[in-house]
């Protein structure tokens, strides 16, 4: 005779159901990332350089972080790239194209039998790169991209000059420029690059930023830290005033969150800080190029009528 499976009682499976309830309850839900992280392919490898490069030559790195909406990196990267060819002579006629050699050390394994034509390519590489006076590099966060500057004028005088610049145009030459950097948001001018670490960050702050900017102010001048995150866990917006806030002078200047001055924009994307000191960010509409050319138009047609 066969034997007959023993069914499981009423009570072990009331137990059963109530521990699956209580695993279920307790798993904590997953932590959305703060930031999308980015990817795109083959075209990341191919247009862009990669983050780590920010980092070797950070003293002298410059450039500008422009956002866009996700997804939509393509087309900015070459409205960007169009944008800053087309002007970089007109608003900077005597601007000269700038490139430092890296001179740390790279792990190369040494051949001592290279022939003259690998020479030959390897000098047309770094003669190409050379030629080049803006550089894509992976920002290593969606909806954001960024160009470094290589030539000798700064992000910030850059910026400003081509929002003036765009403002005052006829109202169709206008509307046909704001039209190329369509995909394009804010243009975020970062004059200083560095490390994302504490010492680095002092370092930057103390030695270049306050020095070469905020040293030779009138007292009372009001300012605010602007700080932005993303890609990265480590620090966070009170970490990073509680690095600066004690650097600023306080008989000197004063603190002003709604219209200040100046402000000291900090932004931390992934393993790489870039500061800057920003006049009228407020007034520029937090330096997004179609809001404040759209919103300063506007105004100065409502002046004439």
């Amino acid at each position: 005779m066969e034997q007959q499976q023993e069914l499981p009682s009423k009570r072990s499976r009331e137990s059963d159901e109530t521990t699956a309830t209580t695993q279920q309850q307790n798993k904590k839900p997953k932590s959305a990332p703060p930031t999308i992280p980015i990817s795109r392919g083959k075209f990341k490898q191919r247009w862009l350089a990669k983050h780590s490069s920010l980092l070797k030559r950070s003293d002298s790195a410059s450039g500008v972080m422009v956002s866009c909406n996700i997804h939509a990196e393509t087309r900015a990267l070459g409205q960007i790239q169009n944008m800053l060819e087309g002007t970089i002579t007109p608003l900077f006629p005597g601007h000269e194209i700038t490139w430092e050699r890296f001179e740390g050390d790279f792990e190369v394994e040494e051949n001592n039998n290279n022939n003259k034509e690998e020479e030959s390519s390897s000098s047309k590489a770094v003669e190409g790169r050379k030629d080049k006076r803006f550089q894509a590099v992976d920002a290593a966060c969606g909806g954001l991209i960024f160009y470094r500057f290589r030539v000798n004028v700064k992000p910030t005088d850059y910026v400003t000059r081509l929002m003036d610049h765009l403002r005052a145009l006829p109202e169709q030459e206008q509307k046909q420029e704001l039209h190329k950097i369509r995909h394009c948001s804010r243009w975020l001018p970062l004059d200083y690059l560095c490390p994302a670490t504490d010492d680095r960050m002092t370092r930057c702050f103390q030695d270049r930023v306050f020095k070469e900017h905020l040293e030779g102010l009138e007292k009372d001048t009001s300012i605010a830290i602007v700080t932005e995150i993303r890609n990265n866990e480590t620090f966070k917006k009170d970490t990073i005033i509680k690095i600066l806030d004690p650097l600023i002078p306080k008989d000197k200047f004063k603190v002003d969150l709604k219209n200040p001055d100046l402000v000291i924009f900090v932004t931390v994307f992934k393993s790489v800080c870039g500061m800057s000191i920003l006049k009228d960010y407020y007034a520029r509409k937090k330096y997004n190029i179609l809001s404040y050319v759209e919103a300063a138009s506007k105004e100065d047609n409502d002046q004439k009528q």
